[in-house]
């Protein structure tokens, strides 16, 4: 479910799609879906806490989406993130470049939340603190499926805290 109004307000598909087609091109699709990524289902989270250092938005990704938005970024072949994808898990190389992702991604929550957010992590899921691992469960979520060209469409959940 996602708000619109006050300190939950979440960015909506049309503002994530702008980020993302920046990012990848115009041929990356955007869309919402029902079911929300489940915790065991993380496989990166990027941590996102306004000016006191409170935790407020997260971004969690599931394997598809990290590998293809890290390879993505800087054009490492689909093949080589979809072995990533087959062997379950986020090569450095790749986590590296997702990271600068979630970087820029900061800018969506910014404007949505309103106020200064920064990047404070980007980690994998069996590296989440236990403060994070409860947020996962937040309802406050926009769930949004992407493709970019060329690579295994994946599932983002940009989440409220």
């Amino acid at each position: 479910m996602q708000t619109t109004t006050g300190p939950k307000r979440l960015p909506c598909a049309n503002d994530t799609r702008h980020l993302l087609t920046m990012l990848f091109g115009t041929d990356t699709t955007v869309a919402l879906r029902k079911a929300p990524i489940l915790s065991s289902e993380a496989a990166i989270v990027a941590v996102y806490h306004d000016n006191e250092g409170a935790l407020k938005r997260l971004l969690v990704c599931d394997l598809a989406f990290a590998n293809s938005a890290g390879a993505a970024l800087s054009v490492i072949p689909p093949g080589s993130a979809l072995s990533a994808i087959k062997a379950g898990q986020v090569p450095d190389n790749i986590l590296d470049n997702l990271i600068e992702v979630m970087n820029v991604a900061v800018n969506l929550f910014t404007e949505s939340f309103g106020g200064r957010l920064e990047l404070v992590s980007v980690l994998r899921r069996a590296d989440l603190p236990p403060e994070t691992v409860a947020a996962l469960e937040s309802p406050q979520r926009t769930k949004i499926d992407v493709a970019i060209p060329r690579y295994e469409k994946g599932r983002v959940d940009l989440i409220s805290i």
